[in-house]
């Protein structure tokens, strides 16, 4: 390869817009491919190409090395926390394709980016909208179990409650861990009073769906994409702190349950056993609302909502009428929703991830993972029996999340050289119209630099 180009900018400025473009997708909840994609995007548009960079990821730390032919220049960058920002990783994403492609003054680029990292923590949505979402998001889990009215009134009441000592404890700069505990604890305490109140269908089904938004579905799902994307490292990472993030909730929960002495509400089945078209409606609601929680823009809300419906129905029609277990009509329908919007994409001019994630969240079986982690804290006082359903609630959890991870990133499994080939095409049109010839085919060949990186 050529020496770099350093233009108007040094290689130290340089190196520094390529991390804070991987800080940006990372800290918002990208998946580690997309990462090392846009920063190796961002990299391109500088003049250094892939066969000149290494990236190196970890959870809290992006470590990147650069040569010139001659020397190699290291820089690290730390990465404090991890939320979930669709709209700041869709802006990063396009940003870094857009100076790319129009060749935007170095100093345009390096401002925007500014920006974005200065306003990535604001958000589209006020808190009292969110705190809502977060209350009928569970309501919406209630009633894809089976909950009537009342069920899923009680259960916006208790998730309320809990949304809102979450904030309260966030505000006051609690621990992490602690704050999920408090909301679950919480939210679990308000659904056992409404268990007093009038109208239930199934007495703790408040109980079970109050605290179902707290799952971190989102680090679930990019933990299977690295693993399928041999980050294997990361993937590791992802799923070590959403154990200890489900850990944290479980134990609220058995807090609540120990203070109320109620029996144990975690048998209650969640499985559907009908076809309702208010489920349907739930999971439009609940795709709604995590669309709200994840900051995706409005536009892209109702396709969310679309896309829930018929991922939700289809695994609901697979199990009640074909009776197949909830790990393969989890699947099934991830992979039917993927398919439609890989084949709509020309026509939708969303990113498919924007769509994927709110439509599929619903599917979590984050009642079977919290049912196996409360098995386990009651591991003194289980019979055998007990122990076994347990187990088997935590295996079925498991299965379930890779059938719903796979089937998202199916088009991408199947479709792998075909997408490659496009995205290479057009990235070699980019740097053909910049004038750039030297190694032009391997230069745009960004998917074979994730794969090494």
């Amino acid at each position: 390869m050529t020496k770099i180009n350093t233009n108007s900018l040094t290689l130290r400025e340089k190196m520094k817009l390529i991390l804070d473009t991987g800080q940006l997708m990372m800290e918002n909840g990208s998946s580690t491919k997309r990462v090392v994609r846009d920063m190796l995007r961002t990299a391109a548009y500088l003049g250094i190409y892939w066969q000149d960079v290494l990236i190196h990821t970890t959870y809290s730390t992006i470590m990147i090395n650069v040569t010139d032919g001659e020397h190699d220049y290291t820089m690290f960058r730390k990465c404090f926390r991890h939320g979930v920002n669709m709209e700041t990783v869709l802006k990063t994403s396009r940003m870094s394709w857009s100076a790319l492609a129009n060749r935007i003054p170095p100093e345009t680029f390096s401002g925007s980016l500014d920006y974005l990292v200065r306003h990535s923590d604001e958000r589209l949505y006020p808190e009292w909208i969110v705190i809502i979402a977060i209350g009928l998001a569970s309501a919406a889990f209630c009633t894809i179990f089976g909950g009537n009215f009342y069920d899923g009134f009680y259960t916006t009441l208790a998730a309320m409650t809990g949304a809102i000592i979450k904030w309260g404890c966030t505000k006051l700069e609690m621990n992490g861990y602690i704050v999920i505990a408090a909301s679950a604890f919480a939210s679990t305490l308000a659904a056992f009073f409404s268990t007093f109140l009038p109208g239930h269908h199934s007495t703790f089904l408040p109980m079970a769906a109050c605290a179902l938004t707290l799952v971190p579905g989102v680090p679930l799902i990019n933990a299977v994409d690295d693993f399928l994307n041999n980050y294997l490292i990361y993937g590791m990472c992802r799923i070590t702190h959403t154990l200890l993030i489900l850990l944290a909730m479980t134990m609220g929960i058995a807090g609540a349950v120990a203070i109320t002495d109620v029996p144990s509400f975690t048998e209650v089945p969640v499985s559907p056993e009908s076809l309702y078209i208010a489920q349907a409606l739930a999971a439009a609601l609940g795709s709604a609302c995590f669309s709200i929680l994840f900051n995706v823009p409005k536009r892209y809300i109702f396709l969310a909502c679309l896309g829930a419906v018929i991922t939700v129905d289809a695994r609901n029609l697979l199990m009640v009428e074909y009776h197949m277990s909830m790990a393969g009509a989890s699947f099934f329908g991830a992979a039917l929703l993927s398919l439609v919007y890989f084949s709509m994409s020309r026509y939708l001019h969303a990113p498919i991830f924007i769509l994927n994630i709110p439509a599929i969240i619903p599917l979590i079986p984050g009642v079977l993972l919290y049912r196996f982690l409360f098995g386990l804290i009651n591991i003194h006082n289980m019979d055998l029996l007990s122990l076994l359903m347990a187990i088997q609630s935590g295996v079925e959890a498991m299965l379930t999340l890779i059938g719903i991870s796979v089937g998202a990133l199916l088009p991408d499994v199947i479709g792998h050289q075909y997408i490659d080939r496009k995205r290479r095409k057009s990235l070699q049109k980019v740097l053909g119209g910049r004038g750039i010839d030297a190694s032009l085919k391997d230069a745009a060949n960004l998917d074979r630099g994730t794969w090494r990186n």
